[in-house]
């Protein structure tokens, strides 16, 4: 028991070291992945592009630049996240998830090695496929162990705080792809940095003991110099070395034609301005005036102006149809240039053979300040590349806001709490007022209600005692056939006797046409002989009854007491009464007809509840205006 005790201590005191150990190290893995994709967009688009074109999403080759960019904003700002614990349970699930997904697609390139390299580090850390898997399987194990609750080790920022940490890492790595995108990268992982000697670097590689890739039926092999395949059959690829990276200095080479001119480029003394463009066809036409302005300046001045391109012979012949170029055209493997200088076009300058400057064409001085030799201008000077400078200013500007959230945490989460409060209490106030609003209008939206039902359209008619049944079934489809594709603006009721009801009824869409009986007892059931009550109405499918027809009251006495009885039956039954008011010729003549239907009305139904007065039709007919 104590030892098993001293144990779960140990593991107690342990564990949040441990979770401690595992944010900084998949925190600072995903933040380096995250940044220096973002630091070179164009880079990591064409990553993505070959990954695309490995698993055959040829569809999303057009959305390769902005997945690559929504790739580095996430695998940076979860590393954040990771490292410093905010959204402890929503990171460790993301990070678990994308590391299943990540391991997954190694596995496959392992297995099937459709992609050289995976370029999870960009081209800061070259990985093999073999090197990538293991590092992943790495970090799917720490993502598992983070995923387990512990409530003992908490975040760096408080809960206010992390919203606000999310958002500047979105626009930190944001701003710096854009730079990298609209400039060059702030971070410059290629072999062709600022400063370096190409022809020195060529000589070193020359050292190095060449292999030659042949390719037969498909399957490619590498050969010494010595052992190069005889058949024929064997078709050469390329000549690599073993020394040479994806992007090395040693790919670098430049064609007239099928000559190799790589030395008599390099060797030239003094300054040489080089246009480099992957593709003419796809290249920026907007800045033709800007190279054309740089190549009248080489000309001024005597500095030999080339445009190193993988175009074809008729791209090449259509740029100079379009732009009036008339600089000499070498060829360069698409590759090579991307690796080179980011943009299509891309200037680069040389000096002696070393690189002075890579830049887009638009950046470049415009004709004003090129009034000098390159000697005696910016431009011209040589500048070491050096990584410490963009290294402390990428960090000051991501650390200082970092730190002065960290510092000022609990002024800002007040600040946030009672901007919240705030916000909560314009909104209940917001909730009140439009609550009172609407209890206000309330009765008036009813009234309203009321109102507009009490307005809608019904055109009934009965047919009295007329018709036989063969003539009423025969009449009551020729009415449902007028109507047949006609949109009505209101309800159509036909009053039939009632030997008719049920085969009308059930003979046409009452949903269309409504059936009503012209009259019912006023009794629930017994011996009344010619009787039909309201209940034998509703049997046959009829939804409505006519009452208190004038007829009915001038030749068979119904009174507003039987007529009383009448309604409150039909209502029980379902049935919507139709109940028929009006004055004869005398009373309205007399001016007495107001006081005839309010006592037509007052006998009859308002004995009713509101709800079911509701469910009256009110028929004002008076007797001296029928037929």
């Amino acid at each position: 028991m104590v030892n098993k005790a001293g144990q779960s201590r140990w593991i107690q005191r342990i564990r949040p070291k441990l979770v401690v150990i595992a944010r900084i190290v998949i925190g600072l893995a995903f933040i380096f992945s995250g940044f220096v994709k973002g630091v070179d967009p164009v880079g990591t688009s064409l990553k993505v592009r070959e990954y695309l074109l490995a698993f055959d999403f040829d569809s999303l080759l057009s959305l390769s630049f902005f997945l690559a960019i929504c790739l580095s904003i996430y695998e940076f700002v979860l590393g954040v996240n990771a490292l410093f614990g905010s959204y402890r349970r929503v990171t460790s699930v993301l990070l678990l998830l994308t590391m299943l997904v990540m391991t997954g697609i190694t596995l496959y390139l392992v297995w099937v090695n459709p992609i050289s390299d995976c370029g999870c580090f960009g081209e800061a850390v070259y990985l093999t496929n073999g090197q990538s898997l293991f590092k992943n399987i790495v970090l799917l194990l720490l993502s598992i162990f983070l995923l387990f609750p512990h409530r003992r080790v908490d975040g760096l920022y408080h809960k206010e705080i992390q919203p606000l940490t999310v958002q500047f890492s979105i626009l930190f790595i944001l701003g710096i792809s854009i730079y990298g995108n609209y400039f060059q990268p702030l971070f410059d992982f290629r072999p062709y940095k600022s400063g370096m000697d190409i022809r020195e670097q060529l000589t070193s590689a020359s050292l190095d003991e060449p292999r030659y890739i042949y390719e037969k039926e498909g399957v490619r092999t590498m050969f010494a110099i010595d052992d190069l395949p005889t058949d024929t059959a064997w078709h050469f690829v390329e000549r690599v070395s073993l020394a040479a990276s994806k992007n090395s200095i040693h790919n670098f080479a430049i064609y007239d034609g099928d000559e190799e001119i790589t030395d008599a480029i390099l060797d030239v003394p003094g300054y040489t301005i080089l246009v480099l463009s992957p593709s003419l066809a796809t290249a920026d036409n907007s800045t033709i005036d800007k190279i054309d302005e740089l190549y009248d300046y080489a000309i001024e001045y005597g500095y030999p102006f080339y445009c190193l391109t993988a175009s074809s012979p008729e791209e090449i012949a259509k740029w100079q149809d379009d732009t009036g170029a008339d600089y000499p055209f070498y060829s360069m493997e698409a590759s090579t240039i991307q690796s080179v200088v980011r943009g299509n076009p891309g200037v680069v300058l040389l000096h002696d053979g070393v690189i002075v400057e890579k830049s887009r064409p638009w950046r470049l001085p415009g004709e004003a300040e090129l009034n000098a030799p390159l000697e005696e201008l910016p431009l011209g000077q040589v500048r070491t590349y050096t990584v410490w400078r963009p290294l402390v200013t990428v960090l000051l500007i991501f650390f200082c806001p970092m730190l002065f959230l960290l510092l000022f945490s609990k002024t800002i989460e007040v600040y946030v709490v009672r901007a919240r409060v705030r916000r909560v209490a314009r909104l209940r106030k917001m909730h009140l007022a439009l609550k009172e609003k609407i209890m206000k209008n309330k009765e008036e939206t009813q009234l309203q209600l009321n109102h507009i039902i009490m307005r809608k359209k019904i055109v009934a008619g009965n047919w009295k005692m007329n018709k036989t049944l063969q003539e009423g079934l025969a009449l009551a489809k020729g009415i449902e056939s007028a109507l047949t594709g006609k949109k009505v603006n209101c309800d159509v009721i036909i009053g039939v006797p009632f030997i008719h009801l049920a085969s009308i009824a059930q003979t046409i869409d009452t949903r269309k046409i409504g059936v009503a009986a012209e009259n019912c007892a006023d009794k629930v059931s017994g011996a009344y002989t010619g009787e039909v009550s309201a209940a034998m109405v509703a049997s046959t499918g009829a939804k409505y009854v006519i009452l208190g027809h004038s007829e009915r009251r001038a030749y068979y006495h119904e009174t507003p007491e039987i007529l009383k009885e009448k309604v409150s039956l039909a209502l029980a039954n379902g049935l919507t009464p139709i109940f028929c008011i009006g004055e004869v010729l005398a009373e309205r003549e007399a001016g007495t007809h107001f006081d005839v239907v309010k006592a037509q009305i007052e006998g009859s139904l308002f004995h009713l509840s509101a709800e079911d007065f509701g469910k009256i039709i009110l028929a004002y007919e008076p007797v001296w205006a029928i037929g």
